[in-house]
């Protein structure tokens, strides 16, 4: 099998709880999404559930699609102090 990354959760809503007088939904993930390197392959692992083993399902690309994963890049350090008053707290 080749060199996966885990690049994705794949989660499913069930439910919803209310945090700071706002209603948020809460989530269970069932899943990863895996690519080689340079996302030529994509494969979704769904985990475990009461009723089956784990599943592997291998992603196809329509004809035409090329998707292309970058890193995250660090943002440049600023070498310069920062002034007291415009941190925010």
């Amino acid at each position: 099998m080749a060199n996966y990354k885990k690049i994705a959760s794949i989660k499913v809503k069930n439910g919803t709880y209310h945090k700071d007088g706002v209603e948020k939904n809460s989530y269970h993930e069932v899943g990863v999404l895996l690519s080689t390197p340079h996302a030529s392959q994509l494969l979704i692992k769904m985990h475990a559930t009461a009723v089956s083993e784990p599943k592997l399902l291998f992603v196809y690309m329509d004809d035409g699609v090329e998707l292309r994963l970058s890193e995250a890049q660090p943002e440049e350090l600023i070498d310069e102090p920062i002034p007291m008053d415009e941190i925010p707290f």
